[in-house]
């Protein structure tokens, strides 16, 4: 008989081979990476490999080197000079802006003046320019005068005065008919000192209307002049004013272009005031001791010369951020040099704040 086996039973038995070998690869690369991965890690190393490791931990972690460490991060406070405790200083804090401002139009219209332009120096308060405003000046010419027809008014006493003279005539003409009656009966006739009377009782009640046509005079003219304040206020709207301290830089609309309310007509920058941004570790340093310190920020300028800005912390944030540390923002007080501000929005700088 023979023993050679099925054609079926040889096929099979080669693809299963074939699957193991790739098994076997595959369990083996597998070995391989984790291997390489876990010494990577520090996860698969003997005593030798420990050593070295641990010195390096140890020596990037000693205070002289972390004195000597340039922060990674913005604005990271690095330990004091040794034996100064007095002083922490934050380098690569960023330079912010305490204020800017886009200054929108109130109302709708054409921009009929703009004696503004981009690097000048605003004040507060400073009309830079002005939406048309020729109907609101109209309404308040014709507010003004009703308010002036109508203070006069309230102002006359001609009314009560012609009112009082009136009654003391009827008053006269019913006194005298009563007595010439009195002499002769029937001379005047009782109907005709009713009439006398009822001339008299209402030349009394005219000065009481004219008393009260006075007093109403006067609320008309308070309400002209409210007209004519709600008009100066129209007025006032139209125009456009600097809210800010600062420097122009940006014209977002020109004189005969029409705005809305709301759109922006351009933008201001307080430079006379800046913030410098940085943080503090909490292990460090304590929030509570940190407020309203003293600052000095210091830059540098073109051809390495420096310049210090004082200042003092005005904000500490309530919250520790990720390894420790909280937010702090100092404001200072910027300088000019040749018509030019040293201390710059975006700069990198150092502060050193006072801890006495």
């Amino acid at each position: 008989m023979s023993t050679e086996k099925p054609l079926v039973v040889r096929w099979a038995s080669g693809r299963f081979s074939v699957f193991a070998s790739i098994l076997v690869a595959i369990v083996v690369a597998f070995a391989c990476l984790f291997l390489t991965w876990g010494d990577a890690a520090g996860l698969v190393a003997g005593p030798k490999d420990d050593a070295p490791r641990r010195a390096e931990r140890a020596t990037s972690y000693s205070p002289a080197a972390a004195a000597e460490r340039t922060p990674k991060e913005t604005g990271r406070d690095r330990p004091a000079p040794a034996g100064d405790s007095s002083h922490s200083r934050l380098s690569h804090c960023l330079v912010s802006l305490v204020d800017e401002v886009q200054v929108p139009a109130q109302e709708p219209g054409v921009i009929i003046s703009l004696d503004v332009h981009e690097g000048m120096q605003v004040t507060a308060g400073a009309v830079l320019g002005y939406v048309d405003d020729s109907q609101p000046r109209m309404q308040r010419r014709a507010a003004l005068a009703d308010h002036m027809a109508a203070r006069e008014k309230a102002e006359s006493d001609v009314d009560i005065r012609y009112a009082k003279a009136a009654s003391k005539v009827a008053e006269a003409e019913y006194l005298k008919a009563v007595d010439a009656e009195r002499k002769v009966t029937g001379a005047i006739g009782q109907v005709e000192l009713n009439r006398l009377q009822l001339t008299w009782k209402r030349a009394q009640l005219e000065i009481e209307q004219a008393q009260l046509n006075q007093k109403l005079a006067g609320y008309t003219a308070q309400t002209k002049a409210t007209e004519v304040d709600a008009a100066d206020e129209a007025i006032a709207r139209r125009q456009i004013t600097a809210p800010i301290d600062g420097v122009v830089v940006e014209l977002a609309q020109h004189v005969g272009e029409w705005v809305k309310p709301g759109d922006p007509v351009l933008r201001i920058m307080r430079m006379n005031r800046l913030r410098v941004e940085g943080f503090l570790n909490v292990s460090q340093h304590s929030p509570t001791g940190i407020a309203q310190r003293s600052v000095s920020v210091e830059i540098e300028l073109a051809g390495g010369r420096r310049a210090q800005f004082p200042g003092k912390i005005v904000f500490v944030s309530p919250r520790d951020e990720a390894g420790g540390e909280y937010f702090v923002w100092a404001e200072v007080d910027n300088r000019k040099e040749n018509d030019q501000w040293l201390l710059r929005p975006g700069a990198n700088a150092e502060m050193t704040i006072d801890l006495r």
